[in-house]
């Protein structure tokens, strides 16, 4: 028997998957004004554990939710598809390296120095 997705359906599909799946669900509950509008965007997330396992899912949650403050499909596809959930962490300067290609972290930054010389 059919029956049309609502909170309810997709709160006990993240539950069964974890705590932090089901945290994620709930804060895309929580971020829509009526509960339709944030049915779309959790079964996005929830069928990730269609092409990934439950267990990978949960960690990609894990992990989306200690860099993001509402994490959604859009943060958590990308950590199952480069692997992060499966090495654990998210690499914290993906790819900011200096001007001089260090990795100092201080990017193109000029500097006090630059502007009280006027670039001389």
């Amino acid at each position: 028997m059919w029956k049309p997705w609502d909170r309810k359906r997709c709160e006990q599909w993240a539950n069964r998957i974890g705590p932090d799946c089901a945290t994620v669900i709930g804060k895309l509950f929580a971020m829509e004004r009526l509960d339709e509008q944030a049915v779309d965007p959790a079964l996005a997330v929830l069928r990730l554990s269609k092409r990934y396992s439950a267990q990978r899912l949960e960690n990609a949650c894990s992990l989306a939710l200690r860099s993001v403050a509402s994490p959604r499909y859009a943060h958590i596809g990308p950590i199952l598809e480069s692997g992060q959930d499966i090495a654990g962490e998210i690499p914290d300067d993906a790819g900011d390296h200096g001007a001089d290609g260090g990795d100092d972290g201080a990017g193109w930054v000029r500097g006090g120095d630059y502007y009280a010389n006027m670039g001389r």
